[in-house]
């Protein structure tokens, strides 16, 4: 039996994306908390991404889903600094080519689960963004563990059930593990949506 997440399985207190407030390790450090947040993510072939986002979207708590699967360089870049990001995503991808990502091994993350992703070229450029964004970068942002977020915000018994059965899923050779990662993506935050800005693809 299914333990897809729905109302009754969330966690006390569920995060509610209409009321978020950062977290102090979560926000860059500059002088304006107002200003826009931006998330850089990897960008992936469209069958791998389809097979992660449809696991995603089955044990996701329905109500609070509000993305696809995705793995996050950095969550939280901000907009004073818009310019030299792009500018400096440009100069990263232009040089890069396609590289193979693997979804390994699901793990419990708390009120959830989730599944590490063997990338080695993305701890390249997230090294090299890093260099150059280093003094305002957040907290969070100043380590990466690549990891899709399968399921969150869920009592952890119902989250224990849904690794054996992630497990299992990822057993089944039907399962998409591999796939390559072609560029990168940049969003702008808006309270718990990521809004599209653009696409760098490697080698353009």
């Amino acid at each position: 039996m299914s333990t897809s997440s729905n109302d009754s399985s969330l966690a006390k207190g569920a995060y509610n994306a209409e009321q978020y407030t950062r977290r102090p390790e979560h926000k860059p450090k500059t002088a304006n908390e107002h200003e826009d947040k931006y998330v850089l993510t990897l960008h992936t072939d469209r069958k791998h991404h389809e097979c992660m986002t449809a696991l995603r979207n089955q044990y996701f708590p329905s109500h609070l889903n509000k993305l696809d699967a995705h793995i996050a360089l950095f969550r939280a870049l901000p907009g004073s600094h818009l310019p030299k990001i792009e500018t400096d995503i440009l100069t990263v991808a232009a040089r890069e080519n396609d590289f193979e990502i693997k979804a390994s091994k699901p793990f419990m993350m708390g009120h959830g689960v989730g599944i590490s992703a063997d990338v080695s070229g993305a701890h390249r450029i997230y090294g090299d963004l890093k260099k150059e964004w280093k003094s305002w970068l957040s907290e969070q942002d100043m380590s990466f563990h690549p990891h899709y977020t399968i399921q969150n915000k869920v009592e952890k018994d119902v989250a224990r059930r849904a690794l054996q059965e992630i497990d299992s899923a990822a057993s089944d050779p039907k399962f998409t593990h591999t796939g390559n990662v072609d560029g990168l993506t940049l969003w702008r935050y808006d309270k718990g949506y990521w809004r599209h800005r653009r696409d760098f693809m490697f080698g353009e």
